[in-house]
């Protein structure tokens, strides 16, 4: 399976073209849609829906049952996949031909290639793709949409992130907010300390990999409310309304 992250480039109301470190004076767009307007994401739907009917008019991508499912799309990010290099090769080919019909313009820079490949193929051969003339890189990792993927199919990477961002997180509430009552610090614990992006997700990860991210997050319950080292953490996150970490990846999933 191959996995291919596009971006297009949606101009705005006003512009200014840039060269280095310097601008251009400003000059108005007469087409296009405003970036973070409320419109945008309904009009720039409606732009690449015929895209998505001549995809699904190739016939050719991954099954799950009788659904064929080849393309994704959210925001300005398509990814599109296929068993087979050489009809992926004709997704792609969809894609540039509908960009230069219809003036949109593929950032190919941004634009990687992932394989997926069996747990008993001992090897695979690094597939060659292009975009509108240029070749497509091919990496072993790639965020897409803020989710770390792997060739792998492994969750660590993500976890640690969120292992990362939870001892950043307690240390920037002990240093502003460590004299504050129990009530604001529930407040903000559970604002800052709670949310785990894409844990919904995580199935295939170390044991030992979850077990430091349970770690920092009752170790940032313990440095925020000052609590001994014995005293038991679980019995004061249910005291001040806060889920246990098993509680918490229950909740997400």
């Amino acid at each position: 399976m191959f996995c291919a992250p596009t971006e297009t480039l949606v101009q705005g109301t006003n512009g200014a073209k840039k060269w280095g470190k310097h601008f251009s004076e400003p000059f108005h767009v007469s087409s296009g849609v405003r970036q973070g307007g409320v419109l945008s994401p309904y009009l720039f739907a409606v732009y690449l829906d015929d895209l998505s009917n001549e995809l699904n008019n190739i016939k050719a991508g991954c099954y799950i049952g009788e659904v064929l499912l080849n393309h994704l799309m959210f925001a300005d990010d398509i990814c599109v996949f296929c068993p087979s290099v050489r009809w992926l090769q004709r997704i792609l080919d969809v894609c540039q031909a509908y960009a230069e019909s219809d003036g949109i313009i593929f950032n190919c820079s941004k634009t990687v290639c992932m394989t997926f490949k069996a747990k008993s193929a001992k090897s695979t051969a690094t597939p060659v793709l292009k975009l509108g003339g240029q070749y497509v890189k091919s990496v072993d990792q790639h965020k897409h949409l803020g989710i770390l993927l792997d060739t792998e199919l492994s969750d660590d990477k993500g976890i640690q992130r969120q292992l990362r961002y939870q001892y950043r997180a307690v240390n920037k509430l002990r240093a502003s907010f460590s004299r504050c009552s129990n009530a604001v610090k529930n407040v903000l614990f559970r604002s800052f300390c709670t949310p785990m992006y894409a844990s919904q997700l995580w199935c295939n990860f170390r044991k030992t990999c979850m077990q430091r991210l349970r770690v920092a997050y009752n170790f940032g319950c313990r440095a925020l409310y000052n609590l001994p080292w014995r005293a038991s953490v679980s019995s004061h996150q249910v005291q001040c309304n806060i889920p246990t970490f098993e509680a918490l990846l229950r909740k997400y999933k």
